[in-house]
């Protein structure tokens, strides 16, 4: 009976483990593949804001002029023939520019009257005179608003990536031109820069409606019943994957996927099937809104298989272990009730007694000894787990850090890369570039280099992590803290005030204090989720006769009275076990008490910004004889 009770234990215990490692693991992939959807959803843009940027300055430099106004200024009130003669003359005098265009991935470059109707087509000359209104929006819009518009649709011929401008001549309107760039170019633009695997699908309902009906076989079924994708889109994936990425596809992706087919929501999953991470990215369109088609991207999921070895790894070693300890104890108990039976079988004689006792006494000295050397290798294993610990949390602190730098080059590169492509596209149409343009250029270029460069400064001098007391402005040493989580402050909402006197001078330990702010800011960020006001960070540092008081308080709503005073123990968290180690604040009290040699305590303070009244919490920290 006694071994059926400790079986049902060690099954509970195991099946209680299973759960929770289930969870954490579905935790940690589902935040995965939220990040996949986003970087992608970011890479799709940088390379949507490129050719948007390329059909401005082609707009500005080939169509907006006046030579081509005066050819097409007459043709929304000309008869047919005088048509042909208005269109052969723009088409010659557009042709050898088309050239060059198609070279830049150019697809399409469309004029229409101010009624819609279609009037020159450059991919197919042939093709004019039809009505665009009930199918073409974009074209519909510029002409009813005269404004440009751009995005994605689908067209007579083809779809793509549409930027629609109007046509004015002494503010009169003309009509309107389309700069379009065919979704074969996107994407391979995003397998060769980003080493995916892409393959743009459409609505089926949309082709139906809008393609000539001679032009409908270049569509074929994809594996989503409301999709199609162009034929040619199978041999450009084909050719580009090297890494021979599976495109098989299982029914429960199929069925996820057909429920969320016009949601606008962009989403990522992990297919078993094929093993890859599918991403799928919505494209609407850019008058309607509606999803008219979705970018659905592969990638590989080293990191999801990674957590599923370990999931099998944790859950086996925790089952042995739990199966070993719950032995141990039961082999435990059996000696005792041994050791019972023996002393009440040898009661018939003093001798017998003594001799059992004796015997009880050595096995017990030994078993207790035994216990003893386990108590150590105990203390030693917890030891170790925390020493552990306390590096995993440095390393998701870095993780993090790097993650803020990444984010904050984005913007600069994309920059630098405009105008690079922008100075040789004009170097393309043999377009001269002024000396004072092309220094403004240069200079733009340089600033955004040697941003970046201060940047990874930063970042470079904070991981370096020399424990060395030296003298440093604590107002430059705050803005290097600053600019290391800068990105995490802008992507979160959050306003941080600074009220540093730039003379204080302070001889401590640099890196260890920047480490302090930051586990300071990531408790504060952390306690501002799902916060819907206005959120506040305040940093002030003042001296009081030698000693340095830095006050570091949000408006993030305060913490419990109940757990206010153990926030400084180790492994105390109000996170879930997946989000946090309870380390981040122990770490800083650590810092500040053991390394720096300083003091550091937290309340709940009332304050108001502005018309209005917030609590929050406030940490002062305290160095003397600075």
């Amino acid at each position: 009976m006694k071994k059926i009770y400790f079986t049902v234990v060690a099954l509970c215990l195991i099946a209680v483990s299973y759960v929770g490692l289930t969870y954490e693991k579905n935790l940690k992939i589902e935040n995965h593949l939220k990040e996949k959807t986003i970087q992608y959803k970011q890479n799709y843009n940088v390379i949507y804001e490129e050719y948007k940027k390329i059909s401005n300055v082609i707009y500005q430099i080939k169509i907006n002029t006046p030579e081509l106004k005066e050819i097409f200024k007459n043709a929304k009130s000309a008869d047919n023939k005088q048509k042909v003669i208005i269109r052969d003359k723009l088409y010659k005098y557009l042709s050898d520019s088309y050239k060059i265009l198609k070279e830049q991935n150019i697809k399409q470059l469309h004029f229409h009257l101010p009624n819609n109707e279609s009037f020159l087509r450059f991919h197919r000359p042939g093709k004019f005179g039809d009505d665009l209104t009930n199918i073409r929006g974009t074209v519909k819009y510029v002409n009813e608003y005269k404004k440009a518009i751009d995005g994605f649709e689908e067209g007579r011929i083809y779809n793509g990536y549409r930027f629609v401008f109007p046509i004015v001549h002494q503010k009169e309107h003309l009509g309107s031109v389309e700069i379009s760039f065919s979704t074969f170019a996107m994407n391979i633009e995003m397998i060769k820069s980003f080493d995916l695997i892409g393959k743009l699908l459409i609505s089926k309902s949309v082709v139906k409606e809008k393609v000539f009906s001679d032009e409908k076989s270049n569509y074929k079924q994809s594996k989503f019943e409301d999709f199609l994708f162009e034929k040619k889109i199978s041999e450009i994936v084909q050719r580009y994957n090297k890494k021979n990425i599976s495109m098989l596809i299982s029914d429960e992706t199929k069925e996820e996927v057909n429920k969320k087919a016009f949601e606008n929501r962009s989403f990522s999953l992990y297919d078993t099937k094929s093993k890859t991470i599918m991403t799928f990215l919505k494209v609407q369109n850019p008058v309607s809104n509606k999803v008219v088609g979705m970018l659905v991207l592969r990638s590989e999921p080293s990191y999801i298989q990674s957590k599923m070895n370990n999931f099998y790894i944790m859950f086996i070693g925790i089952s042995l272990f739990i199966l070993l300890f719950v032995l141990f104890i039961y082999r435990i108990l059996n000696q005792k009730e041994t050791l019972n039976i023996l002393v009440e079988e040898k009661t018939k004689t003093l001798n017998d007694i003594n001799r059992e006792l004796e015997e009880s006494e050595y096995e017990l000295q030994l078993l207790n000894e035994s216990l003893e050397q386990r108590v150590q290798e105990e203390i030693a294993k917890n030891s170790e787990k925390e020493r552990m610990l306390y590096e995993q949390t440095k390393m998701a602190a870095l993780g993090e850090m790097i993650g803020n730098i990444a984010h904050q080059w984005r913007q600069p590169l994309s920059l630098i890369s405009t105008i690079a492509s922008s100075i040789q596209l004009n170097h393309s149409f043999g377009m001269t570039i002024s000396q004072d343009e092309l220094d403004k250029n240069m200079e733009e270029i340089v600033s955004k280099a040697n941003y970046l460069s201060m940047t990874i400064d930063d970042f470079r001098n904070f991981i370096r992590g020399e424990s060395k007391e030296e003298m440093f402005n604590l107002k430059e040493s705050i803005s290097s803290f600053y600019n290391i989580v800068e990105s995490s402050i802008k992507k979160n909402n959050i306003n941080v005030v600074l009220d540093i006197d730039k003379s204080i001078e302070v001889h401590s330990l640099k890196n260890e204090l920047n480490q302090c702010f930051i586990n300071l800011f990531n408790n504060a960020k952390d306690a501002f989720e799902d916060k819907k006001y206005p959120k506040y960070i305040f940093i002030s540092a003042s001296m009081d006769k030698n000693n340095l008081i830095i006050k570091f308080k949000d408006n993030a709503g305060g913490i419990p009275e109940n757990i206010l005073t153990k926030v400084f123990e180790p492994y105390f968290t109000t996170k879930h076990q997946s989000q946090g180690t309870g380390l981040g604040l122990n770490m800083t009290y650590r810092l500040i008490t053991e390394g720096i040699g300083g003091t550091i305590s937290v309340s709940n303070d009332v304050y108001n910004i502005g018309a209005d009244e917030y609590t929050g919490a406030e940490f002062i920290i305290t160095l003397s004889d600075i």
